[in-house]
This record gives C-alpha cells, structure tokens and sequence, in this order.
C-alpha cells in the first residue's frame, strides 16, 4: 500500500545534513509497514529491532557511549569489519521500532547517527513526544490513509489525477465518473483509513470482517491505554472513547461530560482526553470565538489548542470507518444526525492529515460553521452537508464579522464555483 508519506522519506534519504527520521501516529496506522517499505526500495541491509515485541535488546543501549552502543549493534546483527567501509555504511539503514520503550535508545537517537555507523535511523512511536524534542529530529506524523491513498490501494489510483484536476479548475467531473467515486467513497466511509482493516477487505473482497476488524483494533487502544496509562486516566480514557459515537449523533455535536456519567467535569476528563489527543486516537476540534478567529495564529504558535485551554470542543475518532462499526452496532438504521457525525469525523481526520488545525465556530443566533481551514493566512469556512441540498445562512453571518475570500461547501453535488463558494464533493476533501 503505497503511502504519500514516503515521499518526505525519500526527501529525507536525499537530504545531505540529515537527521533521524520520527515515525509518529497510534497504533494500527502503519508506521512499520511504511519504514520497512522505504527501507527495502533504498537499502541493502535493514536492522530492525522492536523494543516491545523483544524488551531484552534495551539492553543494546545500557550504555551511554554511542560508539560502544554502535558496536554492540553491529555485534548483534552479525556484521564483520567490512561493515566499517564507509560504502557499506550507505547500503545499510537502523529501524527502531516503538523506541518510547527503551528511553535510553531514545535520548541517544541523534548521537548514535552522528557517531558515523548508522547514517540514516528510524525510530518510530506510538507514545507522544514533547513538541520541543520535535526539531531533533525529522518528524514524520503517520494518520490513518485519506481517500486518495485508499483509491491506490484498491487499485483505482487513476480516479486521483481527475479529481485533483477538477478541484483546480472548478469544473464539473464527467456525472458517470462522479457517481462512481461518490460509491467508492460511501464504501471508504464503511472501511476507514486503517491499512490493516484495509488489507482484510482485499484478501476477502467484502465487508464481513470489517466490524470484527475495527472491534480488535479498539481493544489494542484500549489495552496500549491499560498498559501505558495510570489506571484511573486509562479508566477515563476508556470512558470517552465509549461515549464518542452517543456524543457526536446528538444534533449538538459539542462534547458533553455528562454523558459519561452523572457528576463529571471538564477538570476531571480534560487531562485524559488531551492524553487521547496526544497519543492520535481521538481528534478535538475547538470552539473559537469570533474575536480569537483573527488571532488564530497566535493561538496556535502559543500551543494553545488543547483541552487545558479550550474547555468547548468536538471529539471526533481518528478513523471514520471505526466509527462507522461502533455505530453500525447501536443502532438499526442510519439517519440524518448518524450520517452528519461520519461526514464530519471524515472531514477532521482529513483535515488533520493535512496539517491543520481542526476549529469550528457558532454565534448566538445559531450560525454554524463545522470547520475553519486557515489556509494562506486566510480563513476558509467549510460547511458539510448530508446530500445535494446545500442551502445555508451560516456563511453570511460568519463573513459579516471576518473577512474571507470564498467558502467551501462539501456535498453530494459535483465540482463548481459561484457567488465566492467553492463546492466540493465528498471524495475530493484530500485536496483541500
């Protein structure tokens, strides 16, 4: 399954001040799949250790010398003195996989590099790691796979150049062609992002499994939190998950604590949903004032998205089609609200795939805005709607109080531009 993130990879390999690439992103998301991937097309020899699956090669990095660590490497893979010829260096790769669970390799990721033995690294992790330790290294964020990397891996890649296309000039796709990609997007809503659960609807042409699929990888969070958590912040952690899909089928899509219990409060749950956030299993999307929309940017360099700042939010999963089984389970049909929830948890995994920041706004008189895309200094509204019927208020309110160049609205209904509105069909939101 060919991933867009190999191309910052293979940018990486090309760079020639290099420093150790960061696979980050929760579990499932295939962090490993893709280092390995890179690693066979580049390298002859791969080293690859995993210190949770084999907690015993921790021991391969008790000391803190990154020359003695490098030679206990070359050791334990076997490699004689030609592994020193400096030809042989450049054929060769390390991959350390979730490297969290040895601190020691961790904290000496960018020596051991520079120490000359392994010139190009991987490490990869499913734990968060603080943004100041970020600019050591190559950072990579690996989320679940957008629509386009879904359509190449069921072998329909040729749709993607059309839409792209399409969604620069504005005009509409061929209606044939359009109908064809809105059922290749209703089946992607079902399956989701998650290669693995992907990879089963390949083996078994169908969606039978799909379900059972996401259920056991909802129990891995689960588990991960148990294992890696207190037991009372991975008890509520495991308690919001729970409450996602009540949550976000209300009409008021806002984040109510009262549905996981009676008594809750934001000063109870805000640490353990920013836990979720941190560790990419939920995605918050935050209520911005009006005032606060022409210094977005400030809150954002400030680090000041989070649940400690913002007590108003969504939450969506980082994976619509889990959400698509957890919901397929509760109830017998899906309506309205159930399709709004999808559409909208689609449009934030995107969003956040794409690197920005995931706001929304409402004013008193009840003028929605689902998403604020801060794209070229500008602010963007996005709306999302259910089927074709895209008339809306919210826009006109929004604009008499921020100035924005158009505004996007994401349907059913084909590519067109008119009156300063973008429309965007479902399938194309990569593109945004």
């Amino acid at each position: 399954m060919k991933r867009t993130a190999i191309d910052r990879l293979i940018q990486w390999n090309q760079d020639s001040d290099v420093k150790p690439a960061l696979l980050t992103g929760s579990k499932g998301v295939g962090k490993t799949f893709l280092a390995y991937d890179f690693a066979k097309s580049f390298f002859k020899h791969i080293m690859y250790l995993n210190f949770e699956h084999d907690p015993h090669v921790s021991e391969l990095f008790l000391q803190n010398d990154p020359f003695i660590v490098s030679d206990n490497l070359l050791k334990y893979f076997h490699m004689d003195e030609e592994a020193k010829d400096s030809d042989f260096i450049q054929d060769r790769i390390l991959i350390l996989d979730e490297i969290s669970c040895c601190p020691n390799a961790f904290r000496m990721l960018s020596t051991l590099q520079y120490a000359g033995e392994f010139t190009k690294i991987i490490a990869i992790t499913s734990q968060p790691v603080h943004k100041d330790e970020l600019n050591l290294y190559n950072h990579i964020p690996i989320y679940p796979m957008q629509f386009n990397e879904f359509l190449v891996a069921i072998a329909s890649d040729w749709y993607i150049e059309t839409i792209l296309t399409h969604f620069e000039s504005n005009k509409k796709i061929p209606d044939i062609v359009h109908k064809e990609l809105l059922a290749l997007f209703n089946l992607y809503i079902q399956i989701g992002g998650m290669p693995g659960v992907i990879n089963e609807y390949l083996n078994f042409n169908n969606l039978n499994n799909i379900p059972e699929q996401h259920s056991l990888l909802m129990g891995t969070y689960r588990h991960y939190q148990s294992l890696n958590n207190p037991d009372g912040n991975a008890l509520k952690m495991n308690q919001v998950l729970n409450s996602l899909p009540i949550q976000l089928t209300k009409s008021n899509k806002k984040f109510q604590y009262k549905l996981i219990r009676k008594g809750t409060t934001h000063a109870m749950y805000k640490d353990a949903i920013q836990c979720l956030s941190d560790q990419n299993y939920v995605i918050p999307s935050y209520k911005i004032a009006t005032e606060e929309l022409q210094n977005i940017s400030d809150l954002i360099e400030g680090d000041r998205l989070n649940t400690t700042e913002i007590a108003s939010f969504k939450l969506y999963l980082s994976d619509v089609g889990m959400l698509h089984s957890q919901l397929y389970s509760k109830v017998s049909s899906f309506n309205k609200e159930i399709n709004k929830a999808l559409l909208e948890n689609y449009i934030a995994a995107t969003l956040k795939s794409n690197g920005y920041p995931i706001i929304f706004w409402e004013s008193d008189s009840m003028a929605k805005i689902d998403f604020i895309l801060l794209k070229d200094n500008n602010l963007i509204p996005i709306e999302i709607f259910c089927d074709n019927n895209t008339r809306s208020k919210s826009v006109s309110v929004l604009k008499q109080k921020i100035d924005s160049p158009y505004s996007v609205k994401i349907s059913s209904n084909n590519f067109d531009y008119k009156n300063n509105i973008k429309y965007v069909p479902y399938y194309a939101a990569f593109c945004l």
